[in-house]
């Protein structure tokens, strides 16, 4: 089962339309026998999902990127974190978490997220790849995040 949150509805549109190739007509309604769009602001939904006790295998957050700045502290490291906080707390027991960083030569700014990673409530462990993003025109950094095992 897929649950897909985003609060921009032509996000799922734009989808629809360049994304049949990939999906076929599974973005023609927003609720299939093994998927669901939501759309709507996934602060609300994970925090409803923390409530239920509901856990997740996959989390792939497409919805921040590492904050550029010479401090990790403002309203968008705050928010990144907030999301990131929370997105831990539905992750499953060996469950793992996809993220975007940024740019592969935004070195500072990368750092400072890992630094970052070592302060959440939940313990995690993490890996990083740097990928060829053509729409960017330059290599981006992709984390994988997973919960240690003295989190567990």
């Amino acid at each position: 089962m897929i649950t897909m949150i985003d609060i921009d509805e032509m996000v799922i549109e734009a989808a629809r339309i360049h994304l049949r190739g990939i999906c076929g007509d599974s973005l023609d309604q927003y609720e299939g026998e093994n998927y669901k769009v939501i759309i709507g602001d996934c602060v609300e939904y994970l925090k409803e999902y923390i409530s239920k006790g509901q856990k997740f295998d996959y989390i792939i957050n497409d919805l921040t990127d590492i904050p550029i700045s010479d401090e990790p502290v403002g309203s968008f490291w705050d928010f990144m974190l907030s999301i990131l906080q929370l997105s831990m707390k539905v992750m499953a027991s060996g469950g793992t978490y996809f993220a975007q960083g940024n740019g592969n030569s935004m070195i500072g700014a990368l750092k400072m997220y890992e630094e970052q990673l070592n302060k959440l409530d939940e313990k995690v462990s993490f890996s990083k790849q740097a990928v060829c993003v053509p729409s960017y025109q330059e290599f981006w950094v992709i984390y994988t995040l997973w919960k240690s095992a003295d989190s567990l």
